[in-house]
């Protein structure tokens, strides 16, 4: 259910994207601080590209992740690495795989806290959903022509809680 999940908030993300032009992609949107939509979508492919490389070598660094400027700026590089994120998620072997998440809080001293693949999944589905909040308000202010996915950028307990209150209603 988490690796489907995961891949879910992947493809909601490109189907999106595939709506975008290039130039709307890269473009700075005063509502998201003067970022793109390219910007956020760079963050959350790099939480996801951490991951995977991390649990390679069983220690995941979220912060030390690279920072490649043409995934903000490339819409079909982009669009190419999630797909191959997808691919990564889908044959992941050991979704129970331990892992160690390095934190640095401080900026001096570092922490390795417990984990495995599945609870970081968890963590890249919440991760992401949060920014794709962001990238649906910049959407919606900025590109009115994009059709957007009425969940996209909304937590899945909150779409449960509606469909509830909505059964509930009726």
């Amino acid at each position: 259910m988490t690796r489907q999940a995961s891949i879910g908030v992947i493809k909601q993300l490109r189907d999106l994207l595939s709506q975008l032009t290039p130039h709307e992609y890269t473009e700075n949107l005063a509502v998201l601080n003067h970022s793109s939509i390219g910007q956020h979508v760079r963050h959350t492919i790099e939480f996801f590209q951490c991951l995977i490389k991390g649990s390679l070598i069983g220690i995941v660094d979220y912060d030390g992740r690279e920072r490649n400027l043409l995934i903000e700026t490339n819409l079909p590089f982009a669009l190419n690495i999630l797909t191959d994120i997808e691919h990564s998620i889908t044959t992941e072997p050991d979704l129970c795989r331990k892992l160690k998440i390095r934190a640095n809080y401080d900026g001096s001293n570092f922490e390795l806290i417990e984990s495995n693949f599945m609870r970081e999944l968890v963590y890249m589905i919440e991760h992401s959903i949060h920014h794709f909040a962001l990238i649906r308000i910049g959407i919606q202010e900025h590109f009115k022509h994009i059709q957007i996915e009425p969940t996209f950028g909304v937590a899945y307990s909150t779409i449960k809680y509606k469909q509830e209150i909505l059964v509930f209603e009726n």
